[in-house]
């Protein structure tokens, strides 16, 4: 049941992807004096700083229509990641999350990175889609339609869990005390 939750996001083109060299610099600065102390050739504006890049086609090949016209598909996002942005948005309510997950089938070469995007995250991705954060590690080709990733609806009840813990004999805990003993248990949040 685990593996049919949620929905099948598919590659909406052609590409072939290669790893992507990346230095992120903090603030603003002079793009020549950028491109002079990293040594690469483009520059692309982040909300809190730029990522210089060496040139690579790929990042521009394709680009979908948005709110405020024509956007580039793919973003450098710094430390070898890129926002993979698909053009189309989901509407979720207050109180739910997006799991995005990696395909059922690894892709060799494109690593998918998993996250949890709450729904005023998704709110802020409307105007240019939803987006995955992704890591091409070699040179490969993604088809149009070959599955790329997955996301599954969560609630935010579903993101904490309690559990409990029958320890067997005894150890020390940092004050000094014995811990657990045999046959008792004690609730443990595992994520609030």
């Amino acid at each position: 049941m685990g593996q049919e939750l949620g929905w099948r996001v598919s590659s909406p083109v052609d590409i072939t992807f290669s790893p992507l060299e990346q230095v992120e610099v903090d603030g603003i600065a002079e793009a020549q004096e950028i491109g002079k102390v990293t040594n690469l050739s483009e520059l692309w504006l982040r909300r809190k700083s730029q990522i210089a890049t060496a040139k690579s086609n790929w990042l521009h090949l394709y680009q979908f229509k948005g709110g405020q016209g024509w956007e580039s598909m793919f973003l450098p996002n710094g430390v070898g990641t890129v926002e993979w942005r698909l053009g189309w948005s989901v509407d979720i309510p207050q109180g739910y999350f997006l799991l995005v997950l990696p395909g059922e089938t690894t892709m060799e070469g494109v690593e998918i990175l998993t996250g949890v995007l709450s729904s005023s995250a998704t709110d802020r991705m409307s105007e240019n889609g939803v987006s995955l954060a992704m890591k091409p590690t070699t040179t490969v080709t993604i088809r149009r339609k070959q599955p790329i990733a997955r996301i599954v609806l969560l609630h935010a009840d579903s993101l904490r869990a309690r559990s409990t813990h029958s320890g067997y004999g005894e150890w020390p805990t940092s004050d000094g005390r014995s811990g657990i003993s045999e046959g008792e248990s004690t609730p443990v949040n595992v994520l609030e």
